[in-house]
């Protein structure tokens, strides 16, 4: 599940200010044409992976998906320090591994083969004037065939009279209800997850800093904590009694992914953007991550933003990924029958791994917008099409996962 949290910072309404200042006895009220500008962007998200270390049969097997997710993003001002940003879109899947839930049954078209996810989030922004700062508050909802969530959180920002630092401190709390929809082979009535809920909170800090015309740095760092449900119920695990077996045989020594019911997460980073002349920006990325679970992390990453016309901008980027494997992870017949792990899983996602990311990224922004045509809301007003954004990649793991993803971006204001 994808969560995605959005902050905006709306700037003053000289207009509103200047007539309360004509006229501190009346009440000014605002027209439509005092108001900022509303902007919306909608993506178009595309996503195609394939592999054959499937963690529904066991890790092996196919891992075939592909995933539409068209989303729109609202930036609406609702007075001259305050703005409401939504976010909403759904996720539309096919995945055969999912599909693999059924597959001692023969029967390949499991409910979860297909499946429609809806999510929403709202935040409301607000600058305070007296002290430069500035505080969120959120809250989201989700909903798929076989996963509930919401989630609620804020920030609080302090700004230095200059604006040229800030640091910010923020908390987020979710809540995933499951439906424990386990093997087929394996629905005997017996519970195999003693939860069906998962709660994660976080708390982050982050620190940013312009330390001159050129250069820009960002600190943050998280601890995130989950607890109940942290396996997931249709994933298999066989024992080193499955090796050389058949279907037959497998199908009655399957297991159901088993893993510790609490995890601390850890993950520290830092970005470095610099601007390196009127053609080319350099923005960098690196992160430590480290868990309770076993795993530690290096992530780092580079873009390059190119100028190429005063409306085309063009931004090359690599991401390279390595990690530790988690302790409960085991290959397919790798953990002991005889003497039982008390942990154990075959999700590739927790193996040891490493990854590329490689991609471009194009923005087309004139001047004076793609095109403009009127506004059905607000008849002194046009609707403008800002922008047009491109951003294609390819990954590969270095377990034999690798995909496709493309994203298109339309902006307007209205």
């Amino acid at each position: 599940m994808i969560l995605v949290s959005i902050a905006a910072t709306a700037q003053t309404d000289k207009n509103s200010i200047d007539d309360k200042q004509n006229n501190k006895q009346q009440k000014v009220k605002k027209s439509a044409a005092d108001l900022k500008d509303t902007e919306v962007n909608f993506l178009f998200n595309y996503y195609d992976q394939d592999g054959d270390h499937s963690p529904v049969t066991g890790g092996r097997g196919t891992e075939d998906l592909q995933n539409i997710a068209p989303t729109f993003v609202v930036h609406i001002p609702m007075d001259s320090v305050s703005s409401l940003d939504l976010n909403f879109g759904i996720d539309i899947y096919s995945s055969a591994s999912t599909d693999n839930i059924d597959y001692f049954d023969g029967n390949k078209s499991g409910a979860s083969s297909m499946d429609v996810r809806t999510h929403i989030n709202a935040a409301y922004n607000r600058n305070l004037i007296n002290s430069g700062n500035a505080y969120s508050v959120m809250a989201g909802f989700s909903a798929e065939y076989d996963v509930t969530s919401f989630n609620f959180g804020g920030s609080y920002t302090l700004n230095s009279k200059d604006k040229n630092r800030s640091l910010s401190l923020d908390a987020l709390y979710m809540n995933d209800t499951w439906k424990l929809l386990y093997p087929t082979e394996l629905r005997n009535g017996t519970e195999w997850l003693k939860d069906d809920t998962r709660t994660t909170m976080k708390l982050g800090l982050s620190y940013s800093q312009v330390i001159n015309k050129r250069l820009q740095a960002l600190f943050s760092m998280e601890v995130v904590s989950q607890s109940g449900l942290l396996s997931t119920p249709f994933h298999r695990v066989f024992f080193d009694d499955a090796i050389g077996q058949s279907d037959d045989v497998l199908k009655g020594i399957s297991n159901v992914e088993s893993l510790d019911d609490n995890r601390l997460k850890i993950p520290i980073s830092m970005r470095w953007n610099y601007y390196l002349n009127d053609f080319m920006r350099v923005r960098t990325f690196y992160r430590f991550y480290t868990d309770s679970w076993g795993i530690t992390a290096h992530t780092a990453s580079i873009e390059l933003p190119m100028q190429v016309t005063p409306s085309l901008i063009a931004s090359p980027f690599f991401r390279y990924h390595t990690q530790t494997a988690a302790d409960d992870f085991y290959e397919f017949g790798k953990a002991s029958s005889t003497q039982t792990p008390e942990f154990y899983t075959s999700d590739y996602d927790l193996s040891d791994l490493n990854s590329t990311k490689i991609g471009l990224g194009l923005q087309y922004s004139p001047i004076m917008g793609v095109g403009n045509f009127k506004s059905l809301f607000r008849k002194d007003k046009q609707v403008q099409f800002k922008s047009i954004g491109l951003r294609t990649a390819y990954y590969d793991r270095s377990d034999g996962l690798n995909a496709w993803l493309v994203s298109l971006d339309f902006a307007f204001t209205f």
